[in-house]
């Protein structure tokens, strides 16, 4: 079972896509302070991070960078999401592997995360 990491300051958001993502058969984490996102990667080992680019104080591009950069973390695929549909431009400057829009269709972003998954285990 594939294990994500959801970070969204957004509670309501955060509850919605952790139930869809439990119901299609992920293991989930969901955070709401991204503060604790180091040890959420500590100790859930998640295969793919579901970050949102506003997080209140932090920028989740800048979160998403620490993690490309990192030696134990640059495996972890990260797919930021925002309302802000300007964010797509840049990804490639805070190494994102993916970008989905809110608000989100619940098949496109399921979709977008099995694809995501797969291009990580090779079968692009």
């Amino acid at each position: 079972m594939k294990r994500i990491l959801i970070v969204d300051d957004d509670i309501d958001i955060l509850t919605v896509v952790q139930l869809v993502l439990d119901a299609n058969g992920f293991e989930v984490a969901a955070i709401s302070k991204w503060q604790q996102i180091y040890t959420q990667i500590d100790t859930f080992k998640p295969d793919l991070i579901l970050l949102d680019v506003s997080l209140g104080t932090q920028d989740g591009r800048n979160i998403c960078k620490q993690i490309k950069s990192g030696n134990e973390t640059k495996h972890i695929s990260v797919i930021l999401f925002s309302a802000n549909h300007n964010v797509e431009n840049n990804l490639s400057e805070c190494m994102a592997d993916s970008f989905i829009s809110k608000p989100f269709d619940i098949n496109n972003l399921i979709e977008g995360i099995n694809n995501q998954l797969m291009e990580t285990n090779g079968f692009n």
